[in-house]
This record gives C-alpha cells, sequence and structure tokens, in this order.
C-alpha cells in the first residue's frame, strides 16, 4: 500500500522528485569526491615515502665536513636506525638542457645525485628503486610535460650529452614547492661532471618510529654539527608534498559545504510546499483517525527511497570525476593503495550527507505534527502571499551562496598568483629577484654584483639580504639552529602580522610558526649565539612565511650576525627599476653573468604553478557547479511561484492583461532577489571567504592573509554569469504564464 502512494505521489509531482534527488546526488557526489582525491593523496604520498625510504630528519650542508663527528652522533643516539651522507651537485641552470629547452628561466635549484645506498631512495613511474647506467640521467617527473620531454631525449650539462632513460618521482622534492629538483646519474658520470657545480652534502637520519623530530633536532644542534643550509624532517616533507594538491581538494571541500547547505535548504523548502499542498489531505487523515507517526513515515519512506538514488548517483559521478583530477596525483606521487580504505570512506561520505539531509527531511517533518484537522482542512488564505515572499528570498539566499561559491576560488587563484602574494612568502615585495648560492664564493660575487648595481642608473633601488644559520635558545634550554636573513627589510618590506623589521643592532623578527613553536611574542627576548658569545634580541615582528617550512627569522643591516666570520649559506637581492627600463631585457643582460635572477612573478609561477593549476581547476568546476544549481533553483521556484498564483494570473488575464505584460512583472520580481543575491555573494565572498582561505594558510605560515581581487572577474564577469543564468531561469520559469487561461478564475481553481 505504501509503495503504490509512493509510485502515485513520484507521478503527480515528478519535477520535485527530480528536484529532491539531483540536489541529494550533488551533495554526496561533491563529499565522496573530496574523501576520494584526500584519501588516494594522502595514501599514495605514504606509499611513494615509504617505498623510497624518506629521511625522517634532513640538514643540508655546504662547506667542509667531518664524517666521524656525525658517526659519533649516530652510535650515541639509539633512536637513529640508519644514517647516511648524499652528495648533491649544484649546477647553474643556464648551462642545462633538456631536449631543445634550456633551464636558464628555471625557478628551481636543479643538480646532479647517485642513488642513496641505504635510503632516499629516487623511485621509478613505477615505484621502483632505479639503477642508472653510464651515460643515462633519469630526470624528475614534473619535468617531462613542462618541458614536452620523451625516452632517448638528450640532456645538455655544458659540453656533456646524456640520453634521458627515464622519469623519477623524488620523495623530497616532487613538489615544485620544494625549491630544488635532483637528477639521477651513473656514479662515473657524477665525478665527470664534479668540476661542472658546487657540491653540498645531504645529511639524513632515519629514525625509529615515535622520535620526537624537533628533539633530535636540538640534540643535533646542541652538537655544533655541520649545519650551514636548512633543516627538514619528515612532517615537512609530507606537508610540501601534500600542499599543492591538497589546496584543490580543500576548494572543493569548501564547495561540498556550501552546496551541502544549499541543497538542504532548497529539500527543506520543497517539502515545506508539498506539506502545504497536501495540507487538506493530511488533515483528512488525520480526520479518519490514522496517527502522526504513520502520516510522518509515509513521507519519510519516499525520501529515503529518493536518498538511496541520490546516493547512488552520486557515488558514480563521484568515481566518474575523480579521474581526471587523480591524473596529476598519480603523475607525481604513483597509485594509491588505498583500495578499500578509499571504498569505506566513501561509503561513510554518503552516509554522513545523505544523513544530514534525511535529519533535515524529519525535522520538517514535524510540521505535519502542528496540524490541527481544522487548521489542515481550512487553510488560512493570507499564507500564500507569505510563501510567494519566501520563495522570492529564497531565490535571493541561492544566487548569493552560488556568487560566493564561484568568488572564493577564483579570489583564491588570483591571490596565489599575484605578485603581491610574495609578501606571505616571507620574500620582499620587489619586482626581480636573484639568488647567489653554491658557489665557490658567495661573499665575492655578492660584493660584484653590489657594485654592478649601484652604478646602473636603469636600478631604482635594491638590498643585498644574506641568510646564514645561527644557533639559538630555546625557552626550555635547548639549543635549535635558527635560518636568520640578515639586511635591510625595509627597501622591500613584507607582510608583517604584528610589530615591524627589525632596525636596531639586537632587535630580530620570528616567523609566525617560529614565534608560535618557541611561545615567543612581540617584546620577548631570544637568546642567540655568535661566535661563542649569547646575545639577547628582542623580538620585534612577527610576519607570515612559507618558505624553508616556515620556520625563518629576519635581522636589521647592523647585526653582529652579519659578522663575515659567519659563512652564508645563500644570499639574495631584490631589485626594482625605473618605471622606463624593460624588466625582460634587463634580466636577458645579466642573465649573461651566470647568475640566477628571475621576474618575482615568474618565481611565484614556477613554485606554484602545479597548484594554481589546480585551483584554477577547482574554480572552473565551482563555477560550473554553482550556475547549474542556479539554474535548476531559480527555474523551479519561479515555476512553483507561477502555479502557486494560477488563479490570480487567470483573473489578470480575464481583466484584459496579456501574457507579456505579466511575464514582465514575474520577471522583475524574480530578477529583484537574484540582483540583491548576487551583491550580498559578492560581499560575503570577499570578506568571509578571505577569512576562511586565511585559516587554512595560517596553518603553512602564511598568517593575516588578504586577497588579492582580480576587480574584472569579480565586478563584471562572476555577476554576468549570476544574473545571465538567473535571467535564463527565472524566463524558462515563467513560460508557464501563456498556458493559464483566462477562463480558470471563473471555474474556482485557486
Amino acid at each position: 500500500m505504501t509503495g503504490k502512494l509512493i509510485r502515485n505521489d513520484i507521478k503527480q509531482n515528478k519535477l520535485l522528485s527530480a528536484m529532491t534527488i539531483i540536489f541529494m546526488a550533488i551533495s554526496s557526489m561533491l563529499l565522496v569526491l573530496t574523501v576520494l582525491l584526500f584519501t588516494n593523496l594522502l595514501c599514495s604520498i605514504d606509499d611513494l615515502m615509504a617505498t623510497a625510504k624518506t629521511p625522517d630528519f634532513l640538514q643540508m650542508h655546504t662547506g667542509e665536513l667531518d664524517e666521524s663527528q656525525l658517526h659519533r652522533f649516530a652510535l650515541a643516539h639509539s633512536e637513529v636506525r640508519e644514517w647516511q651522507i648524499c652528495k648533491y651537485l649544484n649546477l647553474e641552470n643556464s648551462s642545462i638542457y633538456l631536449g631543445n629547452y634550456s633551464l636558464a628561466d628555471s625557478t628551481q635549484d636543479n643538480g646532479l645525485c647517485v642513488q642513496g645506498e641505504k635510503f632516499d631512495y629516487l623511485l621509478s613511474t613505477e615505484n621502483h628503486v632505479l639503477n642508472v647506467s653510464q651515460g643515462e640521467v633519469y630526470v624528475p617527473v614534473c619535468y617531462r610535460t613542462q618541458y614536452d620531454l620523451h625516452l632517448g631525449d638528450t640532456m645538455e650539462i655544458g659540453s656533456q650529452k646524456m640520453h634521458i632513460a627515464g622519469f623519477l618521482r623524488d620523495s623530497q622534492m616532487n613538489s615544485m614547492m620544494a625549491s630544488s629538483k635532483r637528477f639521477l646519474v651513473n656514479e662515473s658520470d657524477y665525478q665527470k661532471l664534479a668540476e661542472s657545480g658546487e657540491e653540498e652534502y645531504l645529511i639524513e637520519f632515519l629514525l625509529k618510529d615515535g622520535t620526537d623530530t624537533g628533539v633530535f633536532a636540538a640534540d643535533y644542534a646542541a652538537e655544533g654539527l655541520p649545519a650551514n643550509g636548512p633543516t627538514i624532517t619528515g612532517p615537512l616533507i609530507r606537508m610540501m608534498n601534500a600542499l599543492s594538491d591538497g589546496m584543490m581538494i580543500l576548494v572543493i571541500l569548501l564547495v561540498s559545504i556550501v552546496v551541502l547547505l544549499i541543497s538542504i535548504l532548497c529539500i527543506r523548502f520543497i517539502l515545506a510546499l508539498r506539506l502545504e499542498r497536501d495540507k487538506k489531505e493530511i488533515g483528512m487523515l488525520k480526520a479518519l483517525g490514522i496517527g502522526k507517526k504513520e502520516i510522518r513515515q509515509l513521507y519519510f519512506a519516499k525520501y529515503i527511497l529518493f536518498s538511496v538514488c541520490g546516493a547512488f548517483i552520486g557515488l558514480v559521478l563521484a568515481r566518474t570525476m575523480q579521474k581526471p583530477l587523480l591524473r596529476q596525483m598519480q603523475e607525481l606521487y604513483g597509485a594509491s593503495s588505498a583500495g578499500w580504505q578509499s571504498d569505506i570512506f566513501s561509503i561513510l561520505a554518503v552516509l554522513l550527507t545523505e544523513g544530514l539531509i534525511l535529519f533535515s527531511i524529519r525535522c520538517g517533518l514535524k510540521k505535519t505534527e502542528r496540524y490541527t484537522v481544522l487548521e489542515a482542512l481550512f487553510p488560512k488564505q493570507t499564507e500564500n502571499k507569505k510563501n510567494n515572499h519566501r520563495q522570492y528570498l529564497f531565490i535571493g539566499f541561492v544566487v548569493a551562496a552560488c556568487t560566493f561559491l564561484m568568488l572564493v576560488p577564483q579570489n583564491l587563484y588570483s591571490s596565489l598568483s599575484s605578485p603581491k602574494f610574495v609578501t606571505y612568502m616571507g620574500i620582499g615585495d620587489g619586482e626581480i629577484r636573484i639568488d647567489i648560492r653554491q658557489t665557490e664564493d658567495i661573499r665575492t660575487i655578492t660584493e660584484r654584483i653590489d657594485t654592478e648595481l649601484k652604478n646602473d642608473s636603469r636600478v631604482k633601488k635594491y638590498t643585498v639580504l644574506q641568510t646564514k644559520s645561527c644557533p639559538a635558545l630555546s625557552s626550555d634550554g635547548n639549543q635549535i639552529n635558527l635560518t636568520v636573513e640578515a639586511g635591510d627589510h625595509n627597501a622591500f618590506p613584507i607582510s608583517y602580522i604584528e610589530g615591524k623589521a627589525p632596525e636596531g643592532e639586537k632587535e630580530i623578527a620570528l616567523s609566525s610558526l617560529n614565534a608560535e613553536e618557541l611561545g615567543l611574542s612581540v617584546g620577548s627576548t631570544l637568546e642567540l649565539l655568535i661566535n661563542d658569545t649569547q646575545i639577547s634580541y628582542t623580538i620585534c615582528g612577527i610576519y607570515s612565511d612559507i618558505t624553508n617550512g616556515g620556520k625563518t627569522a629576519k635581522v636589521g643591516i647592523s647585526s653582529p650576525i652579519k659578522d663575515d666570520n659567519i659563512p652564508a649559506m645563500w644570499n639574495i637581492v631584490y631589485v626594482s627599476l625605473e618605471d622606463s627600463v624593460s624588466k625582460e631585457q634587463w634580466i636577458e643582460e645579466y642573465n649573461q653573468t651566470g647568475i640566477k635572477i628571475v621576474d618575482i612573478a615568474d618565481y611565484v609561477k614556477g613554485t606554484y604553478g602545479q597548484t594554481l593549476q589546480e585551483i584554477r581547476l577547482a574554480s572552473k568546476t565551482a563555477t560550473i557547479i554553482a550556475a547549474v544549481i542556479i539554474s535548476l533553483v531559480v527555474a523551479l521556484f519561479t515555476r512553483l511561484i507561477v502555479e502557486k498564483n494560477r488563479y490570480s494570473i487567470s483573473l489578470q488575464k480575464a481583466l484584459g492583461f496579456t501574457s507579456g505584460s505579466i511575464k514582465k512583472s514575474y520577471m522583475i520580481k524574480g530578477l529583484l532577489p537574484a540582483i540583491i543575491g548576487t551583491v550580498v555573494g559578492l560581499i560575503t565572498g570577499n570578506r568571509i571567504g578571505e577569512y576562511l582561505c586565511g585559516m587554512i594558510l595560517k596553518s603553512f605560515g602564511a598568517d593575516r592573509f588578504h586577497f588579492v581581487i582580480d576587480w574584472n572577474k569579480t565586478l563584471f564577469l562572476i555577476p554576468i554569469i549570476s544574473l545571465t543564468t538567473a535571467g535564463t531561469a527565472v524566463w524558462i520559469g515563467i513560460m508557464a504564464i501563456k498556458k493559464v487561461k483566462a477562463f480558470e478564475c471563473c471555474m474556482g481553481k485557486e
């Protein structure tokens, strides 16, 4: 009996039933897609790191090295499972050619290495440990598409040519956010090319499970072991691997949450309309003695059926859509072994989505319990107007939510791709960046460039910043190594969360992650060990930084850290040119000196290009989904408004009004909430969206984040998409007006 009633109800309300299933399917699809992508990403990264045996602690070092010190340290620490020293030959990018492409403009540090002896293996595209023959080279897989490379192509380093035997996955440096890339060569080829670059060391440790890498790092620093370079830990490597694709997944998660809220409200509204329409039938059932519970179960059974259909469709769509989105992840990290885990989490995501929707429906059905028999059989006439207002209000809300949905991913993309974003990376707001690292004499080359820039009339301003490793004492007395950048930080300022740039001799600014980890704030003191002398520095500022794992510090130009006795790990020069100067021509001229010079905009794109592509794809997907939701919801509710006002429309026609004039009236009524909704969506997208994205980026070190808005898209493209879609949907919805006949009002059709 119940099944027959449900079938009859669906036949009589095909449009509303179809819309309910569509909303359930879209909500399930997006949340399942988020879960599938996230599960596959984490499993792929974990599989890659496990197969490659990624080190838990890595100290990069340039300069002399005493292996016996490291050997004694490893023996004294029982938490060390294995340790090794890997050599990395840093090459000049201008001397490298991949196929027909030069790496002169590459923002990455490119170098050669040999296969790890005990761990830190470089893997094939099938995630097998590689063995390379003489005359062959394996190229980072991220370069395959970027430079259109194929097996058998050549790689040139100066006059030396090698054949590309394949492409490798590097668990440490896969992501473009890692500033270095390793090319795998044979030991004999490495020795031949040893004079072509500058050698540095990767001091690597595999630690026992449960070891605190922070404590281990403090012990390493306290021993005064080689540390002329960045320190990297396993969690940081995992974070860098996950960040690029993870940003896209976070955007999809945001979209899925917004769509779920819209779906719940739409379905609740459809349910309210159905209950309003079925009021007399409910009253009759109550008059016949049928209980509240039975009436509620009759309606709820139908929505359970809709939920099963929506869940199935959502699962199928999510499985279909994941394939193109997983392609980039599988290229970088390999196929995921998630398998049954992915299936279980997908089912849980579906159950969560449909459970929330059904819970909302169950709460909505309680309205039937409040009807008395008299209220149900003889409804008040004033309720139609109230419901019309609610429908128009709901159209405005849906358009606002969908505009928000389109705007936030677009603003995130425009912000990350903007040169201004560098101020959240801990990088000065300059036009050009010059990197001086891995050379025989960093100091001499820096002085030469300093002189050239000082005498170059085309240069508006510039500053030289030296990066050094400096021991510091944490509040609990442990010694740590700080990566400190010394120089004039007011020339090209960065974004400070609190305080200001360091100016005084004993002032220091900390990155937000460093300040949080050390428990320090503006006004606190930090003890630094400079030339075996303990000096107290005052924290003058805290800034955003997502470079070097987000853990850096900055001191002024007069700080003792600039002492020449403390070797620089690398130097960076920021340059701003006169307005009339061609930036491209200037860079090309200075690039001939063999120094790595890049446009800051190109540096951001080179570092975050992969992430930007993923966010752009997510932004386009969000725009399409938002446009579909607007068209479906607005067309549906406009059609419902016409249907509910059929009597008044018929009366207007009987009084001489034409279908065209009535349509015009309803068109204006439908577009007005859409316009208001678009404005509200733009405001909330810029305000609340900025806050939500800021929360995500804060975990990576970019605090107090602000959108860099592309006003052309914000003020023109997105409103045009919203209003055009809404206007078209309203027009489709009011097409039913011409089918209303003038004589219907005389037949008592209300």
